[in-house]
């Protein structure tokens, strides 16, 4: 009986651990599936992701707050990949190369105790607002961009400003799950 005691009870700690994958999953489908482009950055952004919201809750910043900065790392992270495949030249997946291995210096490995709840309201919220972003003209231009790039910009959409921008986002949520998962 000791052994499906401690089954039970192991329930909600992985529960909430799949939630927080994912929301980096989320993240990576970004990217990958709807941007057509295979970003590696986001290996090294959840460890940043962790490592912010770590050093930064210990520092006696509160939680939320922390989290937020977790995720704006994200967002700086995608901003340089972005960065270097559209200003510099860089194919997109050496670019993400790049910048995962400047990420590797700062990244962390820590454990995850969070109530099942709030990551489930969270979560909840989060794909609530990912909807309503794809279904605005922003978000729009960014399916098109993924989609087929050429008919983008004949559309008139800065397909580079949608790559950057897309990059942004993945990075921001797998980021942002790291400091969950912190």
């Amino acid at each position: 009986m000791g052994f499906f005691a401690s089954l039970i009870n192991s329930m909600p700690s992985a529960v909430a651990q799949g939630l927080i994958w994912g929301i980096m999953a989320i993240g990576v489908y970004l990217t990958y599936r709807i941007l057509d482009v295979a970003d590696l950055t986001v290996d090294g952004s959840l460890g940043t992701g962790g490592a912010v919201c770590v050093v930064m809750v210990l520092n006696g910043v509160p939680v939320g707050l922390a989290l937020l900065a977790a995720t704006a790392a994200g967002m700086l992270a995608g901003l340089v990949t972005g960065l270097f495949h559209t200003a510099c030249g860089i194919p997109a997946i050496l670019a993400g190369i790049l910048t995962q291995l400047a990420l590797y210096s700062v990244n962390r490995n820590v454990a995850l105790n969070n109530p099942i709840l709030i990551l489930v309201i969270f979560c909840a919220v989060l794909i609530a607002v990912l909807y309503w972003f794809f279904g605005t003209e922003l978000g729009c231009s960014l399916r098109a961009t993924g989609a087929n790039q050429n008919m983008a910009r004949a559309q008139g959409i800065n397909t580079n400003v949608a790559k950057v921008l897309g990059l942004m986002i993945s990075n921001a949520l797998v980021a942002l799950a790291g400091g969950l998962l912190a």
